[in-house]
Protein backbone atom coordinates (compact mmCIF):
# COMPACT_ATOMS: atom_id res chain seq x y z
CA UNK A 1 0.00 0.00 0.00
CA UNK A 2 2.81 2.43 0.81
CA UNK A 3 4.55 1.71 -2.49
CA UNK A 4 1.28 2.17 -4.38
CA UNK A 5 0.72 5.50 -2.62
CA UNK A 6 4.21 6.70 -3.57
CA UNK A 7 3.65 5.69 -7.18
CA UNK A 8 0.25 7.42 -7.28
CA UNK A 9 1.70 10.68 -5.90
CA UNK A 10 4.66 10.56 -8.31
CA UNK A 11 2.35 10.14 -11.29
CA UNK A 12 0.49 13.30 -10.31
CA UNK A 13 3.48 15.42 -9.30
CA UNK A 14 3.94 18.86 -10.87
CA UNK A 15 7.57 17.95 -11.59
CA UNK A 16 7.04 14.58 -13.29
CA UNK A 17 10.67 14.12 -14.35
CA UNK A 18 12.05 14.63 -10.85
CA UNK A 19 9.34 12.47 -9.28
CA UNK A 20 10.03 9.63 -11.70
CA UNK A 21 13.76 9.92 -10.99
CA UNK A 22 13.15 9.61 -7.24
CA UNK A 23 10.86 6.61 -7.70
CA UNK A 24 13.39 4.75 -9.84
CA UNK A 25 16.30 5.46 -7.50
CA UNK A 26 14.74 5.12 -4.05
CA UNK A 27 11.76 2.80 -4.55
CA UNK A 28 12.34 0.51 -7.52
CA UNK A 29 16.19 0.56 -7.43
CA UNK A 30 16.49 1.13 -11.19
CA UNK A 31 18.91 3.37 -13.13
CA UNK A 32 17.52 6.75 -14.13
CA UNK A 33 16.17 6.73 -17.69
CA UNK A 34 18.06 9.24 -19.83
CA UNK A 35 16.12 12.04 -21.47
CA UNK A 36 18.57 11.91 -24.37
CA UNK A 37 17.63 9.53 -27.17
CA UNK A 38 20.55 8.47 -29.33
CA UNK A 39 19.74 8.06 -33.00
CA UNK A 40 21.10 5.16 -35.05
CA UNK A 41 24.54 6.11 -36.37
CA UNK A 42 25.98 5.13 -39.72
CA UNK A 43 28.82 2.67 -39.97
CA UNK A 44 32.16 3.72 -41.47
CA UNK A 45 32.56 0.46 -43.43
CA UNK A 46 29.02 0.74 -44.78
CA UNK A 47 29.70 4.27 -46.07
CA UNK A 48 32.97 3.25 -47.66
CA UNK A 49 31.06 0.84 -49.95
CA UNK A 50 28.63 3.45 -51.36
CA UNK A 51 30.57 3.64 -54.61
CA UNK A 52 29.58 4.02 -58.27
CA UNK A 53 31.47 3.10 -61.45
CA UNK A 54 32.81 6.62 -62.06
CA UNK A 55 36.48 7.23 -61.26
CA UNK A 56 37.76 10.01 -59.09
CA UNK A 57 37.35 13.51 -60.49
CA UNK A 58 34.60 12.71 -63.03
CA UNK A 59 31.05 14.03 -62.59
CA UNK A 60 27.99 12.02 -63.74
CA UNK A 61 26.54 12.80 -67.15
CA UNK A 62 23.26 13.94 -65.51
CA UNK A 63 24.98 16.61 -63.39
CA UNK A 64 22.92 19.79 -63.01
CA UNK A 65 25.30 21.69 -60.72
CA UNK A 66 28.50 21.28 -58.72
CA UNK A 67 29.18 22.59 -55.22
CA UNK A 68 32.29 22.52 -53.07
CA UNK A 69 33.29 23.49 -49.54
CA UNK A 70 36.41 23.71 -47.41
CA UNK A 71 36.91 23.38 -43.64
CA UNK A 72 39.96 25.30 -42.41
CA UNK A 73 42.56 24.30 -39.85
CA UNK A 74 45.94 25.49 -38.71
CA UNK A 75 47.86 22.74 -40.50
CA UNK A 76 45.36 21.05 -42.85
CA UNK A 77 42.39 22.26 -44.87
CA UNK A 78 39.81 19.58 -45.74
CA UNK A 79 37.69 20.01 -48.88
CA UNK A 80 34.85 18.15 -50.63
CA UNK A 81 33.30 18.51 -54.11
CA UNK A 82 29.79 17.19 -54.87
CA UNK A 83 28.11 16.88 -58.28
CA UNK A 84 24.32 17.05 -58.05
CA UNK A 85 21.99 15.08 -60.31
CA UNK A 86 18.17 15.42 -60.51
CA UNK A 87 16.40 14.69 -57.21
CA UNK A 88 19.37 15.98 -55.18
CA UNK A 89 21.27 12.77 -55.85
CA UNK A 90 24.76 13.68 -54.72
CA UNK A 91 27.98 12.23 -56.11
CA UNK A 92 31.20 13.01 -54.21
CA UNK A 93 33.53 13.41 -57.17
CA UNK A 94 36.59 14.47 -55.21
CA UNK A 95 37.86 15.35 -51.75
CA UNK A 96 41.21 15.92 -50.18
CA UNK A 97 43.45 17.89 -47.85
CA UNK A 98 45.70 20.85 -48.55
CA UNK A 99 48.63 21.38 -46.25
CA UNK A 100 48.89 24.78 -44.55
CA UNK A 101 52.50 25.96 -44.20
CA UNK A 102 51.79 27.77 -40.94
CA UNK A 103 55.18 27.13 -39.40
CA UNK A 104 57.04 28.35 -42.48
CA UNK A 105 55.25 31.58 -43.45
CA UNK A 106 52.72 32.17 -40.66
CA UNK A 107 49.10 31.10 -40.26
CA UNK A 108 47.36 33.92 -42.15
CA UNK A 109 49.52 33.92 -45.30
CA UNK A 110 49.56 30.12 -45.35
CA UNK A 111 45.76 29.91 -45.13
CA UNK A 112 45.40 32.47 -47.90
CA UNK A 113 47.78 30.49 -50.12
CA UNK A 114 45.91 27.22 -49.51
CA UNK A 115 42.55 28.85 -50.30
CA UNK A 116 43.98 30.21 -53.54
CA UNK A 117 45.14 26.69 -54.40
CA UNK A 118 41.60 25.44 -53.79
CA UNK A 119 40.23 28.27 -55.93
CA UNK A 120 42.36 27.10 -58.85
CA UNK A 121 40.98 23.56 -58.46
CA UNK A 122 37.37 24.78 -58.42
CA UNK A 123 37.78 27.15 -61.36
CA UNK A 124 39.56 24.52 -63.48
CA UNK A 125 36.56 22.26 -63.00
CA UNK A 126 35.83 18.59 -63.60
CA UNK A 127 34.85 16.58 -66.72
CA UNK A 128 31.17 15.62 -67.05
CA UNK A 129 30.98 11.95 -68.09
CA UNK A 130 32.51 11.45 -71.54
CA UNK A 131 32.63 15.15 -72.42
CA UNK A 132 35.75 14.98 -74.64
CA UNK A 133 37.85 17.23 -72.44
CA UNK A 134 35.17 19.80 -71.58
CA UNK A 135 35.23 20.67 -67.91
CA UNK A 136 32.66 22.28 -65.62
CA UNK A 137 33.74 24.56 -62.76
CA UNK A 138 31.97 24.65 -59.40
CA UNK A 139 28.75 26.66 -59.23
CA UNK A 140 29.09 27.47 -55.51
CA UNK A 141 32.08 27.22 -53.16
CA UNK A 142 31.65 27.88 -49.44
CA UNK A 143 34.56 28.39 -47.05
CA UNK A 144 34.06 27.78 -43.31
CA UNK A 145 34.63 31.14 -41.65
CA UNK A 146 34.65 29.84 -38.08
CA UNK A 147 38.46 29.91 -38.02
CA UNK A 148 40.51 32.97 -39.02
CA UNK A 149 37.36 34.78 -40.08
CA UNK A 150 39.06 37.94 -41.36
CA UNK A 151 41.36 35.88 -43.62
CA UNK A 152 38.35 34.07 -45.12
CA UNK A 153 36.58 37.38 -45.76
CA UNK A 154 39.71 38.75 -47.45
CA UNK A 155 39.96 35.71 -49.72
CA UNK A 156 36.26 35.73 -50.67
CA UNK A 157 36.38 39.43 -51.61
CA UNK A 158 39.41 38.68 -53.74
CA UNK A 159 37.99 35.51 -55.35
CA UNK A 160 34.56 36.90 -56.31
CA UNK A 161 30.92 35.86 -55.86
CA UNK A 162 31.55 32.19 -56.61
CA UNK A 163 33.30 31.87 -53.22
CA UNK A 164 31.33 32.67 -50.06
CA UNK A 165 32.18 32.59 -46.34
CA UNK A 166 29.93 30.30 -44.29
CA UNK A 167 29.30 29.89 -40.58
CA UNK A 168 27.42 27.04 -38.92
CA UNK A 169 24.99 27.66 -36.07
CA UNK A 170 23.73 24.79 -33.95
CA UNK A 171 23.20 23.43 -30.47
CA UNK A 172 26.89 22.44 -30.32
CA UNK A 173 28.25 24.46 -33.24
CA UNK A 174 30.27 27.64 -32.70
CA UNK A 175 29.24 29.97 -29.87
CA UNK A 176 25.90 31.05 -31.29
CA UNK A 177 23.02 28.62 -31.52
CA UNK A 178 20.76 28.69 -34.58
CA UNK A 179 17.58 30.54 -33.79
CA UNK A 180 14.47 30.84 -35.90
CA UNK A 181 15.78 32.08 -39.25
CA UNK A 182 14.54 35.27 -40.91
CA UNK A 183 11.25 35.13 -42.75
CA UNK A 184 11.79 37.96 -45.22
CA UNK A 185 14.60 39.62 -47.11
CA UNK A 186 15.64 43.23 -46.73
CA UNK A 187 18.69 45.45 -46.48
CA UNK A 188 20.61 42.83 -44.43
CA UNK A 189 19.16 39.42 -45.36
CA UNK A 190 19.49 39.01 -49.13
CA UNK A 191 18.56 35.36 -49.64
CA UNK A 192 16.64 32.79 -47.58
CA UNK A 193 17.11 29.10 -48.30
CA UNK A 194 16.41 25.78 -46.60
CA UNK A 195 18.13 26.03 -43.24
CA UNK A 196 20.40 28.90 -44.31
CA UNK A 197 20.32 32.54 -45.27
CA UNK A 198 22.74 35.04 -46.80
CA UNK A 199 23.31 38.21 -44.79
CA UNK A 200 25.16 41.30 -45.99
CA UNK A 201 27.96 42.43 -43.68
CA UNK A 202 28.09 46.14 -44.38
CA UNK A 203 31.52 46.80 -42.89
CA UNK A 204 33.09 43.75 -44.54
CA UNK A 205 31.35 44.35 -47.90
CA UNK A 206 30.49 40.68 -48.23
CA UNK A 207 27.60 38.20 -48.00
CA UNK A 208 27.87 35.68 -45.14
CA UNK A 209 26.10 32.31 -45.39
CA UNK A 210 24.62 31.46 -41.98
CA UNK A 211 23.68 27.78 -41.77
CA UNK A 212 21.55 25.69 -39.44
CA UNK A 213 24.30 23.12 -38.84
CA UNK A 214 22.02 20.61 -37.09
CA UNK A 215 19.56 20.64 -40.01
CA UNK A 216 22.22 20.07 -42.66
CA UNK A 217 24.12 17.45 -40.68
CA UNK A 218 20.86 15.53 -40.37
CA UNK A 219 20.23 16.05 -44.10
CA UNK A 220 23.66 14.62 -44.95
CA UNK A 221 23.14 11.50 -42.84
CA UNK A 222 19.72 10.94 -44.41
CA UNK A 223 21.34 11.04 -47.85
CA UNK A 224 24.03 8.61 -46.69
CA UNK A 225 21.35 6.24 -45.35
CA UNK A 226 19.32 6.32 -48.59
CA UNK A 227 19.81 3.23 -50.82
CA UNK A 228 22.50 3.96 -53.41
CA UNK A 229 20.23 3.50 -56.44
CA UNK A 230 17.41 5.67 -55.05
CA UNK A 231 16.91 9.40 -55.75
CA UNK A 232 18.44 11.55 -53.02
CA UNK A 233 21.26 9.13 -52.21
CA UNK A 234 24.82 10.27 -51.57
CA UNK A 235 27.45 8.25 -53.45
CA UNK A 236 31.25 8.15 -53.73
CA UNK A 237 33.60 7.79 -56.68
CA UNK A 238 35.05 4.36 -57.47
CA UNK A 239 38.03 3.20 -55.49
CA UNK A 240 39.20 0.50 -53.13
CA UNK A 241 36.93 0.25 -50.06
CA UNK A 242 39.78 1.18 -47.73
CA UNK A 243 40.42 4.33 -49.76
CA UNK A 244 37.26 5.94 -48.34
CA UNK A 245 37.68 4.79 -44.73
CA UNK A 246 39.21 8.09 -43.56
CA UNK A 247 36.34 10.03 -45.15
CA UNK A 248 33.80 7.62 -43.66
CA UNK A 249 35.27 8.01 -40.18
CA UNK A 250 34.95 11.80 -40.47
CA UNK A 251 31.33 11.47 -41.63
CA UNK A 252 30.51 9.27 -38.63
CA UNK A 253 32.49 11.30 -36.08
CA UNK A 254 29.28 12.82 -34.68
CA UNK A 255 26.13 11.19 -33.38
CA UNK A 256 22.67 12.70 -33.52
CA UNK A 257 20.66 12.80 -30.29
CA UNK A 258 17.23 14.13 -29.45
CA UNK A 259 16.69 15.55 -25.97
CA UNK A 260 13.52 16.88 -24.38
CA UNK A 261 14.14 20.32 -22.86
CA UNK A 262 11.42 21.88 -20.73
CA UNK A 263 9.93 24.91 -22.43
CA UNK A 264 11.56 24.07 -25.79
CA UNK A 265 10.36 20.59 -26.62
CA UNK A 266 12.61 18.10 -28.42
CA UNK A 267 16.04 19.60 -29.17
CA UNK A 268 18.30 17.96 -31.77
CA UNK A 269 21.98 17.88 -30.86
CA UNK A 270 25.00 16.46 -32.64
CA UNK A 271 27.44 14.94 -30.18
CA UNK A 272 31.07 14.54 -31.26
CA UNK A 273 32.39 11.05 -30.57
CA UNK A 274 35.68 11.48 -32.45
CA UNK A 275 37.85 14.56 -32.86
CA UNK A 276 38.38 14.34 -36.62
CA UNK A 277 35.12 15.53 -38.23
CA UNK A 278 36.46 18.04 -40.78
CA UNK A 279 35.18 16.33 -43.93
CA UNK A 280 31.75 16.09 -42.28
CA UNK A 281 31.73 19.87 -41.76
CA UNK A 282 32.90 20.41 -45.33
CA UNK A 283 30.24 18.05 -46.72
CA UNK A 284 27.27 19.66 -44.96
CA UNK A 285 28.49 23.06 -46.17
CA UNK A 286 28.78 21.68 -49.71
CA UNK A 287 25.23 20.32 -49.48
CA UNK A 288 23.82 23.69 -48.39
CA UNK A 289 25.82 25.31 -51.19
CA UNK A 290 24.33 22.78 -53.59
CA UNK A 291 20.85 23.85 -52.56
CA UNK A 292 21.73 27.46 -53.37
CA UNK A 293 23.14 26.30 -56.73
CA UNK A 294 19.84 24.56 -57.60
CA UNK A 295 19.92 21.00 -56.19
CA UNK A 296 16.42 20.06 -55.01
CA UNK A 297 15.30 16.88 -53.27
CA UNK A 298 11.64 17.74 -53.84
CA UNK A 299 10.75 19.98 -56.77
CA UNK A 300 8.27 22.80 -56.23
CA UNK A 301 5.61 22.14 -58.85
CA UNK A 302 3.15 24.85 -57.91
CA UNK A 303 1.42 26.33 -60.97
CA UNK A 304 2.52 29.85 -61.91
CA UNK A 305 0.52 32.59 -60.26
CA UNK A 306 -2.35 33.71 -62.47
CA UNK A 307 -2.20 37.32 -63.58
CA UNK A 308 -5.61 39.01 -63.46
CA UNK A 309 -6.75 42.48 -64.35
CA UNK A 310 -8.61 44.62 -61.80
CA UNK A 311 -11.88 43.98 -63.67
CA UNK A 312 -11.36 40.21 -63.59
CA UNK A 313 -10.52 40.22 -59.87
CA UNK A 314 -13.61 42.31 -59.15
CA UNK A 315 -15.77 39.96 -61.20
CA UNK A 316 -14.41 36.89 -59.39
CA UNK A 317 -15.05 38.51 -56.05
CA UNK A 318 -18.68 38.99 -57.07
CA UNK A 319 -18.94 35.34 -58.14
CA UNK A 320 -19.32 35.92 -61.87
CA UNK A 321 -17.15 35.89 -64.98
CA UNK A 322 -16.30 38.89 -67.12
CA UNK A 323 -17.29 36.78 -70.15
CA UNK A 324 -20.94 36.72 -69.09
Amino acid sequence: GEVAGDQWRASRSLDEDNAEREMRQFVWCLPVASLVESQVSLGAHELANRMTDLPRGVAPRETVCISAAMDLGKYLNHWVVVAWCPGATGHVIDYGRIEVASQDIGVEPALLASMRQFRDICEFGWPIGNSNGKRRPADQVWIDAGYMTHVVYTFCREAGDLFRPAIGRGATQQRTEWKQGPTSTGSIVKKIGEGYHLSRLQNERILLCEIDADHWKTWVHLRLATPVESPGAMRLFRGKPEEHLSLARHLTAERKTEEFVAGRGVVVRWERIRKQNHWFDALYNACAAGHLAGARLVEDRRPPRESLSLAEMSARAQGRSTLE
